[in-house]
């Protein structure tokens, strides 16, 4: 009886050392090779300053660190019908960039893009790339750029225009 009772004790400790280690930000089972995936929305990786946004590409310039806590991974979008949308944001000092993906499911893709009907918005052309550009989308006085890409909208809101342009380059 004392042999089952140490077995039993024996295997609880076990049990509960795996937990502990199972449920730390740092170990995982993960076979994945990006930072964050989603078996129905892509995936997320930021390496040497190489963003890559659900198949999109973009370049965070030097000095902004990636802020993990403001990841988002194909949720789904309040102003867009059936999309969803994958965000990551940097931060260097008190300036922040903020990159989103919106996407639709499926073979469906956006087709075009048009400035809002409340002036808020202008057809604009950065680093050669033609969209959509906002001064104050957010109300923080800060630009935002939005531009088609394989069917996708891209999304860069950064602290200038020249910032902009660095991320989509």
């Amino acid at each position: 009886m004392k042999k089952i009772l140490m077995v039993g004790v024996i295997l609880l400790a076990i049990c509960v050392s795996l937990s502990a280690v199972s449920a730390d930000d740092s170990w995982s089972f993960s076979w994945s090779s990006s930072d964050s995936s989603s078996s129905d929305g892509g995936d997320i990786s930021f390496d040497n300053g190489k963003l890559k946004l659900q198949d999109i590409e973009l370049t965070i310039p030097d000095g902004f660190d990636e802020n993990k806590t403001d990841e988002v991974l194909a949720q789904p979008a309040n102003d867009t019908n059936g999309a969803k949308f994958s965000a990551c944001s940097f931060i260097n000092g008190d300036q922040v960039i903020v990159t989103k993906v919106f996407f639709l499911d499926g073979d469906e893709e956006f087709k075009n893009l048009a400035p809002s009907d409340d002036g808020s918005s202008i057809e604009a052309t950065m680093a050669g790339i033609e969209g959509i550009f906002f001064e104050n989308k957010y109300g923080d006085q800060t630009p935002t750029f939005e531009y088609l890409k394989d069917g996708k909208i891209v999304e860069v809101n950064a602290p200038d225009n020249e910032t902009i342009e660095a991320v989509i380059k």
